[in-house]
């Protein structure tokens, strides 16, 4: 069996080798209706703008399958000269008027003409992770003019030159920064001549906030303080471990590698207690005979319970305590499975990854050889852990199982548990070995050898 690991861990790393740094930005899909209606589509988000009143009407989130976040009401980049509601003349998107694919930033410019002036409005639709809408305004350097920027509620967080508006019961969030005007107290700009704007339109997550604004980022603390429930109670320990995957990705390009790195270095931590969860299970081993022997001598559930208890104490063994170690294990990888989850925007965006070409993707197509890999090596792992073809089989049912009812999260989730359950495999390995554990065969599994072999 160390032979077989051997060539297994070979041919894993193999293929961890051959993986492809080819970047798979995604595309921007962007329709324009009939009606003078355009849809902007990113890997995240979508918008729709009407060309004909020159204005953004709503916004949606991708990843809670297009659900509507920001409806407009009057404040959808709504241009005013000398308080007078300016209507396009004209627009193009990328310079043109027509329905287009690109991997680019899609800019919708709108041109305006007031008392003979020229004006010009153009909002960039980023494609990238953050969110991010960018608004500008060319105009008579004289002429005093307003922009009506999106918000969420009534009531406004202006600091420092950084607006945030939000909506506390589903926690999403707009936030703006201008290089130029003034803000009033309805989510507008007042500007002369030129304005440029920068807008964070999505969850309140401070690692995307933050990447936008980053010379903001104590003001923007203070402000998302404000709203009840923006932050988790266990948030500075998921930001904690998002601060690591981000930064194992700066060196390695690749979310990917930093999230297989990341569980490594997550079980390498986690390893005195799945040692001491080994060591409890080895020795409840070797009084099994002696159990069996008291289950067979007395009939009585309370008398047998009793002479149990005598045995753990004259072995020094506490039965709970495989459980007991199991506890610390369970928050750690629930957070674990929070940071994967809070990370789906930068997965989107990541460079391409041995087979997949996005990580935030879910579903039986893109997650099924992870799913497989993790029912194969949570059962290897299993032929060490237990002592009958019964109780393995049960073991290996239940992996099977709990990972099909899981097949529609993301694929970084799953490369994630695919290589914690590859290390778990080599601890079980080691630790076996190191307390001579004695297992089942492959061949014992299938009752196909009575005989035990070992190791």
């Amino acid at each position: 069996m160390t032979r077989k690991l051997v060539y297994v861990t070979t041919f894993v790393l193999l293929v961890l080798m051959g993986s492809t740094i080819a970047f798979a930005i995604p595309k921007v899909k962007v329709t324009v209706s009939s009606t003078g209606l355009v849809t902007i589509s990113t890997k995240i988000y979508k918008y729709i703008a009407d060309t004909k009143a020159g204005v953004l009407k709503s916004g949606y989130l991708a990843f809670e399958r297009d659900r509507k976040f920001w409806i407009y009401s009057e404040d959808g980049f709504d241009l005013y000269a000398s308080n007078t509601a300016l209507k396009p003349i004209d627009w193009s998107i990328n310079g043109k008027k027509e329905s287009l694919d690109t991997k680019s930033n899609v800019t919708l410019t709108f041109f305006y003409k007031f008392d003979d002036q020229k004006i010009e409005k153009s909002i960039t639709f980023v494609n990238g992770p953050n969110y991010e809408i960018k608004v500008a305004v060319k105009g008579p350097k004289d002429l005093k003019m307003h922009l009506n920027f999106p918000t969420l509620m009534s009531k406004y967080n202006e600091v420092n030159g950084v607006l945030f508006t939000t909506y506390s019961s589903n926690l999403k969030t707009i936030g703006v920064e201008t290089s130029n005007g003034k803000f009033r107290n309805n989510g507008s700009a007042e500007f002369t001549g030129n304005l440029e704007g920068k807008i964070y339109f999505g969850p309140v997550k401070n690692s995307e906030i933050f990447a936008l604004f980053p010379q903001y980022k104590g003001t923007i603390s203070e402000i998302l303080k404000g709203y009840p429930g923006s932050e988790p109670w266990y948030g500075w320990f998921l930001y904690l471990f998002v601060r690591i995957l981000n930064w194992i990705y700066s060196w390695t390009g690749n979310y990917g590698w930093a999230i297989i790195i990341f569980a490594i270095l997550v079980k390498l931590v986690l390893y005195p207690l799945s040692h001491l969860q080994m060591k409890s299970m080895v020795q409840m081993r070797k009084i099994q005979p002696k159990m069996k022997e008291i289950q067979r001598k007395y009939k009585d559930p309370k008398k047998q319970q009793e002479e149990l208890m005598k045995l753990y104490r004259a072995e020094g063994i506490n039965p709970a305590s495989g459980c007991l170690l199991t506890l610390p294990q369970l928050p750690i990888l629930f957070l674990l499975y929070y940071v994967i989850i809070y990370s789906k925007e930068n997965f989107a965006y990541n460079p391409q990854f041995l087979l997949w070409n996005d990580l935030s993707v879910g579903g039986f197509g893109a997650n099924i050889v992870l799913i497989l890999l993790i029912v194969l090596l949570s059962s290897w792992s299993t032929l060490w852990t237990s002592t009958n073809a019964k109780q393995a089989w049960q073991s290996i049912a239940i992996f099977s199982v709990m990972e099909f009812f899981f097949v529609g999260f993301p694929v970084g989730l799953f490369l994630y548990y695919a290589v914690f359950s590859a290390m778990q495999l080599i601890t079980t390995y080691f630790v076996a070995k190191m307390y001579n554990i004695k297992g089942i065969t492959l061949r014992e599994l299938f009752g196909m050898n009575p005989k035990r072999r070992y190791g």
